[in-house]
């Protein structure tokens, strides 16, 4: 199976010391740390105040920071004030980090900026991959295919089933992309069709976990790479205010994906 790792965003609103312990309970081989502020909720931003705490769960627990969470293509100045947090994401293990195209409607600009960000994270060893978000400016995998081309940088792709669906994406247009350009994959699952009422907070409060749903995921990996990180990122504030602790939500979340990818290898 693939490396799996619990991403940020599947736990809400839980401090970074807490998920990273909730990953390695779970089985997890890594996890995402979102280092870059605005949060979507307070708790997960590491702050520079927490970097020793969270390297030494790291080193005691064995866990990998696959990606490091979020910046978005909004000015250089931006680039220049995040500098200091990449620093701090590399030295907590970091492989990545992630940028979206959500707030700038300048898409030259913003192809200028993501070429910048990706040589500030060069300087500290990180990669970097673009995530096509439903609701921004680059909302599909052409959009964010076509930046990174302007941008002339080295970027991958984070390919994300709720925002290629939710854009009117199709498994079909991941083959559209060239081989090695798709460099994360992350996983949940959502109705189909999308009842309007869970619209506006699905992405950031209430998706599904896989198999929950009814996205075609075992055709969507089987047309992703194989040789990639799979991120678990599943948001479920039901379960988290039903007192369902990290541990059993990161539990849950894994069983369900190992069943999905047992699901895929067998179809294989």
């Amino acid at each position: 199976m693939p490396k799996l790792s619990l991403d940020s965003l599947t736990l809400t609103d839980t401090r970074p010391q807490d998920a990273i312990r909730a990953a390695a309970d779970a089985g997890y081989d890594a996890c995402s740390l979102w280092i870059i502020p605005p949060p979507l909720f307070p708790s997960p931003l590491l702050a520079p105040a927490h970097e020793r705490e969270c390297r030494a769960i790291l080193a005691d627990s064995g866990i990998e920071v696959i990606a490091l969470e979020v910046f978005d293509l909004h000015s250089m100045a931006g680039v220049e004030d995040c500098r200091p947090l990449l620093e701090m994401g590399a030295r907590l293990g970091g492989r990545a980090a992630l940028t979206i195209h959500y707030s700038n409607p300048d898409r030259a600009a913003a192809a200028e900026i993501l070429a910048r960000f990706a040589e500030a994270a060069g300087e500290f060893g990180l990669a970097t991959n673009l995530e096509p978000v439903c609701g921004g400016h680059s909302q599909t995998l052409a959009d964010v295919d076509a930046l990174i081309r302007a941008s002339g940088a080295d970027v991958g792709i984070c390919l994300d089933p709720h925002h290629l669906f939710r854009a009117g994406g199709s498994v079909a247009d991941i083959a559209a992309i060239a081989p090695g350009r798709i460099r994360y994959v992350q996983l949940c699952d959502g109705p189909v069709p999308q009842p309007p009422e869970i619209a506006m907070t699905e992405a950031v409060c209430e998706r599904l976990y896989p198999g929950e749903g009814q996205f075609p995921l075992v055709d969507f990996l089987r047309a992703a790479p194989k040789d990639v990180p799979v991120g678990i990122e599943c948001p479920s504030l039901r379960r988290a205010q039903a007192g369902v602790s990290a541990r059993d939500q990161a539990r849950e979340a894994l069983d369900r994906t190992r069943s999905l990818l047992s699901v895929v290898e067998s179809a294989l």
